[in-house]
């Protein structure tokens, strides 16, 4: 009984978020971001002001936030049940494939906030904390993988590989340059980690700092 009063709580919960970001961004688009505000994103959403700010902490929160950080954490937990003994490289391969958005819905939204971020540099910065944090995630989990530190050069290139793919394949979808997302991140990835040897590989002590 528990159990299924918490799903339900946490379904209402998806719900209003889901609501408020969709409120949000077809407000942004009619209006304009610096003319919309939390009130309307509300009302639009048919929640309460109070409500709003129980999930976000301002419209700039909106365009990304939760979106973002859910996916991160998503994308770690993905990454602690690869098998151990598998090569951190291709651990971070799998994961980041099965995480491509490939859903219609999610690509519309997804055009929507880029297309945000266009419009409004000043908001560039929501999307940047994301990136590192993508970065930052994928440097801590390959040094554990390979018993190196977070500044080894190995953890460094894999992790800027991913963060790389992911920027270049998302401005070039998102200019028209490629008509699939996934596949042009799945392409930029493999290119920039072509050729990256593990520690071991290159003949480095297998605990180098």
């Amino acid at each position: 009984m528990t159990g299924r009063v918490i799903n339900r709580r946490e379904q209402h919960k998806q719900h209003t978020r889901a609501a408020l970001e969709q409120a949000a961004l077809a407000l942004f688009a009619r209006r304009g971001y610096e003319h919309t505000t939390v009130e309307e994103i509300a009302a639009e959403a048919g929640v309460s002001v109070r409500t709003f700010f129980r999930y976000y902490s301002s419209k700039q929160h909106v365009l990304f936030g939760d979106v973002g950080h859910e996916r991160v954490d998503q994308l770690r937990g993905a990454l602690a049940a690869r098998p151990a003994d598998e090569p951190p490289l291709e651990s971070v391969r799998a994961v980041l494939d099965a995480a491509d958005i490939t859903d219609e819905a999610e690509l519309d939204q997804l055009r929507a906030r880029l297309a945000l971020l266009s419009e409004q540099p000043s908001l560039l910065s929501t999307y940047l904390v994301l990136s590192e944090e993508l970065r930052r995630l994928v440097s801590v989990f390959v040094a554990g993988r390979c018993g190196r530190a977070e500044t080894h050069p190995y953890p460094l290139l894999v992790a800027g590989a991913a963060q790389a793919a992911w920027d270049s394949a998302l401005w070039s979808w998102a200019a028209g340059q490629s008509r699939d997302l996934a596949i042009q991140r799945r392409s930029a990835f493999a290119q920039l980690t072509a050729g990256v040897l593990p520690p071991d590989e290159r003949g480095e002590p297998p605990h180098q700092p």
